[in-house]
């Protein structure tokens, strides 16, 4: 059932602001707080009526799914996974709330802290000297398609218990006259215990490439909030599509990970360590279902998809840029031309020299 936030004001959108942790009026610039929100329904909320259920398709390209817009009429197609989103036409935010209940609904959400102004100069300073960018990559009306998505992830607590032993060179260096010495001693080196890792994240949407959600970390999850719709107004949001059971071996290899940092820390006096035996477990590995914010531009440069993402909390960023070819080959002429003039002077003052 798609639900907005009004305003008890003036019955008008209400939209997160991650600048002053409210929620601000559109319309009328009244400002909420979490407890304004408090006695809202859960469901319905004031003045939209919503639809009970929506029609899906099968595509080729995945299920969609399509609701009416409770303001304007017109239809709002999205994908099944899609929690939050807008109407194109009228551009008010709709949450799908069928898409936050039952076994979908979150456990906490991490709010947004930055604002789609500074998340737009962040990327055009990430573009800087890129000269080789396509133009159509770097231009506002591009750049303003950055949205604010909630991606779900899973968030792993665990225990991690590791055995490990081997031998450690420790190799030290003197000087006897004209001689230089090395001496190397190995030692035997044993490792035991268990580490408690908390809230190892793992992106829950194959949407998202594993590895540009991993690069944009680390979240602050001191900042988790008991999962509450009124923080998604404003944004778009996911629901899982790969389950709990499905995200847990990249968490155990991380949390395995986590064991061997400490392990690395512990035998940073040795030069070399030449593990024998590296046994790792986990044990009481609890989750819980979290949505987390990120920037995402999403753009289709020469038959390719190309991902940017934002940590919407810190601003830390990663993505991978198309490169436009004619730009490439205009610069490589340049270049040879340059270089062929330079050639053509130098030859030309030799041969002045000869004369001289």
């Amino acid at each position: 059932m798609p639900a907005t936030l009004k305003c008890s004001n003036c019955g008008g959108d209400l939209l997160f602001t991650p600048a002053l942790q409210l929620w601000k009026c559109e319309w009328c610039d009244k400002e909420h707080t979490e407890q304004d929100l408090a006695g809202f329904p859960k469901g319905e909320q004031a003045g939209d009526p919503g639809v009970a259920a929506g029609r899906r398709e099968e595509t080729e390209q995945g299920v969609t799914v399509t609701y009416k817009c409770s303001y304007c009429g017109a239809e709002v197609t999205t994908t099944e996974e899609t929690s939050q989103t807008f109407c194109v036409f009228c551009q008010r935010p709709v949450t799908i709330l069928s898409q936050v209940s039952g076994a979908f609904k979150p456990d906490f959400l991490l709010p947004f802290r930055l604002v789609k102004e500074n998340a737009i100069q962040q990327f055009k300073g990430f573009l800087k000297g890129k000269r080789f960018v396509p133009n159509s990559f770097s231009a506002d009306k591009n750049i303003d398609k950055l949205t604010g998505v909630y991606i779900p992830f899973w968030l792993f607590d665990g225990t991690v218990h590791f055995n490990m032993a081997g031998e450690g060179d420790i190799v030290t260096h003197s000087r006897q006259g004209d001689y230089k010495i090395t001496r190397t001693d190995t030692y035997r080196v044993v490792r035991g215990g268990q580490i408690r890792v908390s809230s190892v994240p793992v992106d829950a949407s194959s949407k998202t490439p594993n590895n540009v959600m991993d690069s944009i970390e680390p979240f602050d999850f001191n900042d988790l909030k008991p999962f509450n719709t009124p923080y998604l107004s404003g944004f778009v949001a996911e629901r899982f599509d790969e389950t709990r059971e499905q995200c847990f071996p990249r968490a155990e290899r991380r949390m395995a990970g986590s064991a061997d940092n400490m392990i690395n820390a512990s035998l940073s006096r040795y030069n070399s360590v030449r593990r024998q035996r590296d046994d790792k477990s986990t044990s009481g590995v609890m989750s819980r279902y979290a949505l987390l914010p990120v920037w995402l531009l999403h753009s289709f440069f020469q038959e390719k998809d190309y991902i940017f993402a934002m940590n919407g909390q810190t601003g830390k960023m990663l993505g991978n840029l198309p490169i436009d070819k004619g730009k490439v080959f205009r610069f490589g002429l340049v270049v040879f031309l340059a270089s062929g003039v330079g050639c053509a002077l130098i030859g030309l003052l030799l041969r002045l020299l000869e004369v001289i």
